[in-house]
């Protein structure tokens, strides 16, 4: 029981992270669900299971992501949600 606690905690702060990240414009890649409209000013840059990794300039970019529909963005490093190389 204490192990579920200890994740449903981590997954609650990366999700309040997340949500920070958003609000404030400093998330450089991100990562939807695959399905979700992607606008023209935004690249995809890689793939993981379920997901689509994209990248942009566009600081208003998460905010556009919202407005087409993502159900959820979040922050994402390289091709993957989990890459803690680099």
């Amino acid at each position: 029981m204490r192990h579920i606690l200890i994740i449903c905690t981590l997954v609650a702060v990366w999700f309040a992270l997340a949500l920070g990240a958003m609000l404030t414009g400093t998330i450089a890649t991100a990562a939807v669900p695959k399905g979700t409209r992607i606008p023209a000013n935004v690249a995809i840059v890689g793939s993981a299971p379920g997901l689509l990794i994209l990248r942009s300039d566009d600081p208003n970019y998460v905010r556009n992501l919202y407005q087409n529909g993502a159900k959820l963005v979040l922050p994402a490093r390289k091709k993957t949600c989990l890459n803690f190389q680099g």
